[in-house]
């Protein structure tokens, strides 16, 4: 017995096979280049890594370890809020405003430029010191708030003792 070969396929068969392959290769092609926008976010910038309350001097203390808060009394020689800010690229305006317990406003720093070239800073910190004699003899639960450029930037109470 012999075995039956196929015939070969008719010319217009192979052509059309042929587009068809091309056809789909095309369209595959094409679905790998779509591509959606997406609304990235930029990255944040003057993000506050830490606030503290401190009695020692601000320059004494190494600012690449976290900050705490240090316990104030109102025999110290003065009080000092320290902020470290992260992520940095624009020029910020800084100003400290220090609330009594009474809810009263008892001084304000006058502000200060940090960054005014525009680099970009990982980090940086700034401090403001609250003299003696705002707080002599009124204890109790105080507040800080810092603002930059204006607005609201941060807030921190403590108690002097």
């Amino acid at each position: 017995m012999k075995a039956m070969k196929a015939p070969p396929p008719a010319r217009g068969d192979a052509r059309r096979l042929a587009a068809h392959a091309a056809a789909l290769a095309l369209l595959l092609a094409l679905a790998a280049c779509f591509s959606f926008r997406v609304a990235v976010p930029p990255d944040p910038s003057g993000v506050v890594g830490a606030l503290a309350v401190v009695r020692s001097q601000p320059g004494d203390l190494d600012m690449e370890k976290p900050l705490a808060d240090e316990p104030v009394c109102e025999d110290d020689a003065g009080i000092h809020s320290l902020v470290k800010v992260l992520q940095v690229s624009r020029p910020m305006m800084l100003q400290w405003h220090w609330y009594s317990p009474d809810n009263l406003r008892v001084r304000s720093s006058k502000a200060v430029t940090v960054n005014a070239k525009a680099r970009f800073l990982a980090y940086f910190a700034a401090w403001d010191t609250l003299p003696r004699q705002y707080y002599a003899g009124k204890k109790g639960n105080w507040a800080v708030v810092i603002t930059a450029d204006g607005r609201f930037l941060a807030r921190k109470e403590f108690t002097i003792k």
